[in-house]
């Protein structure tokens, strides 16, 4: 199983972070490198949008 960062705007919409490169979903082995990871992330977000680690297959 992987891990995945899900981004959510004030309407509900949901998008999953993609590399820097924009080729795929950027995925991580295990929740905890996600966690620390989506810990930073979420610090960069503008006002209305939250993330959140999930599961990603």
């Amino acid at each position: 199983m992987t891990y995945a960062i899900q981004v959510t705007n004030a309407k509900g919409d949901n998008f999953v972070l993609l590399n820097e490169d924009n080729a795929d979903f950027q995925r991580f082995d295990t929740f905890e490198d996600a966690d620390d990871f989506n810990y930073e992330f979420e610090q960069t977000l503008e006002d209305g949008l939250s993330s959140a680690v999930v599961e990603f297959n």
